[in-house]
């Protein structure tokens, strides 16, 4: 989630449009509560860390669609690649019950 993190601070510093600094803080809000949900206990763990990924997610894919500045692009693809490792990581450490 560093990486994801570290991604996010550089396209919100590096970003031009102020229009977009909204959605670029709703972003950050939601990685940190991705980070808060991953970091704890499994069996503390939010049901719902899942739907959470996948909502981050969807902000980056819309961030990107609309950014300006091609050299930006490996940013938001880290932060999904990212995304997806730790919604890999949790598969593993919290397999279905069964």
């Amino acid at each position: 989630m560093a990486a994801v993190l570290a991604a996010w601070r550089e396209l919100d510093e590096r970003c031009c449009d102020p229009g977009r600094s909204p959605r670029m803080a709703a972003l950050g809000d939601r990685l940190e509560t991705v980070r808060a949900a991953v970091a704890g206990d499994p069996a503390d763990r939010p049901a719902a860390v899942t739907a959470t990924l996948e909502e981050a997610g969807g902000m980056i894919g819309a961030l990107q669609v609309g950014c300006c500045a091609p050299d930006r692009l490996p940013l938001y693809a880290r932060m999904l690649a990212g995304l997806t490792t730790v919604q890999l990581e949790l598969g593993r450490a919290d397999p279905p019950a069964g």
